[in-house]
């Protein structure tokens, strides 16, 4: 037989306003077809499709239904989560372009080097772009806690800062440790150190996983006023221009390193000429992909939308 909570489980895939408005209609009308037969796998998958389009609606990523703030708001958060799966991928990115200097031809290492000078100034630009994007946030902050915001959002915050200081300690050992190791030592050659190393690159993934999902938390909520709203539209497309800035220069440093030294690239003796792709690029290469991609759509939402917010 299936029961009311059976019914309650696929309905969750609809916000909770969706919910609240056509839940008891959609549950009677699901019992009524079902009459106490097991859902098939077939109407699963097609009340999870249908909720999560309705999620994607209502959170302003699709279609015209939402207020234009709310649309460039959404846009806003989706620059925002291309930003953090960037900061994840460039922290692999500096671990594979570890000495890459002494590596490759001339001509090559000058492409290379000035492809990784663009990675910095973009990742520094970038920087500050988000700060300055939180700075824009913060007169809104004082009306957002008296309006109870706080209590929506301090488990999320609570999590973010727990694992943020657990990184912090983490990184005091294990540098100290690294310090004492040599370069090979450093790079494979002890299994424990990497091991180690490893289980602090997943700490510092969730560190900006879980800031993000606080991050979130509070953009959804915050009341902005119309002009911090377009101020904030304009510091998102400056972020979604600098992760398409970085995605081309990481690009173009990986092509010149494989024309000169496709070894360094997947840690192969100098002189050889393998086939230039690694584990880790492939994973750096599609991380870069989806914050493109993220970046990219948000800015559409962006700019559809950003004309018609008013300005006082």
């Amino acid at each position: 037989m299936t029961g009311g909570g059976d019914v309650d489980r696929l309905l969750r895939w609809y916000p909770a306003a969706w919910r609240r408005r056509y839940g008891a209609e959609m549950a009677q009308l699901l019992e009524d077809e079902l009459d106490g037969s097991t859902p098939t796998l077939r109407l699963r998958a097609s009340l999870a499709w249908s909720g999560l389009t309705e999620r994607v609606r209502a959170g302003g990523l699709a279609g015209e239904s939402r207020p234009v703030p709310d649309r460039v708001r959404a846009g806003g958060i989706l620059v925002l989560v291309a930003w953090a799966v960037v900061v994840l991928a460039g922290g692999a990115f500096a671990k594979t372009s570890e000495h890459f200097a002494a590596a490759g031809s001339a001509g090559g290492l000058a492409v290379a080097r000035a492809a990784y000078a663009v990675v910095v100034m973009g990742a520094v630009v970038g920087a500050v772009l988000v700060v300055a994007g939180v700075a824009v946030a913060l007169p809104a902050l004082p009306a957002f806690a008296r309006d109870g915001g706080w209590v929506a959002v301090r488990a999320a915050l609570a999590r973010a800062s727990g694992t943020l200081f657990v990184a912090v300690v983490a990184t005091v050992p294990l540098a100290a440790w690294a310090h004492h190791l040599d370069s090979a030592q450093r790079n494979g050659a002890d299994a424990l150190y990497d091991g180690a190393f490893l289980a602090w690159v997943a700490l510092g993934a969730v560190t900006v996983l879980l800031w993000t999902a606080a991050g979130i938390a509070v953009a959804r909520r915050l009341e902005l006023r119309p002009r911090a709203l377009r101020a904030e539209a304009w510091i998102a497309l400056g972020v979604a221009a600098v992760v398409a800035v970085l995605t081309g220069a990481i690009g173009v440093r990986w092509a010149a390193m494989a024309e000169s030294a496709p070894g360094y690239l997947v840690r192969a003796p100098l002189g050889t000429h393998p086939v230039p792709v690694s584990a880790p690029l492939v994973v750096v290469g599609g991380l870069l992909v989806v914050a493109l991609a993220a970046a990219g759509y948000g800015s559409a939402r962006i700019v559809g939308s950003r004309r018609s917010l008013p300005f006082a």
